[in-house]
């Protein structure tokens, strides 16, 4: 593989790929932006950015935007197990093999290991990864557990500062997790385009394994005030989300992953951080650490 320097970046002004666009161009590589919005990515990316406006169902659009490019980055903005993401997966991998890209680096934006039960949500994400690494291409998965992120939902942010309440994940409150800052997740996408990793499935988070007691007293320094952990019920959750979504299906098929989570024996998703830090020689953010500079920064900003 000859030297990469040229990355494309699917969905650059959302949560997932705007990390990536800014840690691909602090390590000094090229950035193009894909987006169906480029009034938004114009105004949300730096202006070192290469914009370009495509759509994953529209493969001529796909195939144009890996011209002259060396690597991808993708992630499925729609359910893994639609119509459509078959489609969008079948438009990438087709423009991938007639281009010059060397390595595409694939998140599955949620925790679908071997023990996980296997929900539509689940199967769905295995079918996009073995798709992917069956497909010839040079290909390297990265599966996160919970994001970091999530936190900054409009409706967390609400309960916690009207009620003190954390009700997000509906996981049993002993169970100790890893979770995986979207910042982190961007950190080892980059590292990924160069490392020796190609067909591998890595597990990712960042360091610091908590409950949601444990999180919520890192909360309540952020917030002010004390935050206490209440779950909902993951038929509450699905509701939730569904009202979010404007989907009953979307809400019912993500609140059967966290349903599978807690089905897990003993604590987890686990991740050995320490171990990615080492392999890929990178510094992972702590969730205390998180919480204190990259959330309160955050909610400063809704006043």
């Amino acid at each position: 593989m000859s030297q990469i320097r040229r990355l494309v970046v699917f969905g650059a002004t959302g949560t997932q790929g705007h990390p990536v666009v800014d840690a691909a161009l602090e390590a000094g590589y090229s950035v193009r932006a894909v987006s169906r919005d480029l009034a938004a990515a114009e105004e949300r990316l730096s202006q070192r950015v290469e914009l370009f406006e495509a759509d994953l169902l529209e493969a001529d659009t796909v195939a144009a935007s890996l011209e002259g490019m060396d690597a991808v980055f993708f992630h499925l903005p729609i359910m893994p197990q639609s119509e459509e993401a078959a489609i969008a997966v079948d438009h990438l991998l087709t423009a991938i093999r007639a281009s010059s890209v060397q390595r595409l680096v694939f998140t599955t934006s949620a925790w679908s290991n071997d023990a996980m039960p296997a929900g539509d949500f689940v199967l769905g994400l295995r079918g996009v990864t073995e798709a992917m690494l069956a497909s010839g291409v040079d290909t390297v998965v990265l599966r996160p557990t919970l994001y970091l992120a999530n936190l900054v939902w409009p409706n967390i942010i609400r309960e916690i500062r009207e009620f003190g309440r954390l009700s997000y994940p509906p996981l049993d409150s002993t169970r100790r997790l890893n979770w995986t800052a979207t910042e982190d997740q961007a950190t080892l996408v980059v590292a990924a385009l160069s490392a020796d990793v190609a067909g591998e499935i890595i597990d990712i988070a960042s360091p610091q394994a908590v409950t949601g007691p444990e999180l919520c007293q890192m909360l309540s320094g952020v917030y002010g005030r004390e935050v206490h952990y209440a779950p909902q019920s993951v038929d509450e959750f699905a509701d939730t989300l569904s009202h979010m979504a404007g989907s009953a299906d979307v809400g019912r098929s993500v609140a059967a992953l966290y349903a599978g989570i807690d089905q897990l024996d003993g604590d987890g998703p686990l991740v050995d951080t320490d171990e990615l830090q080492r392999r890929f020689d990178v510094r992972l953010t702590p969730v205390s650490e998180w919480v204190e500079d990259r959330l309160g920064a955050l909610l400063s900003l809704y006043g």
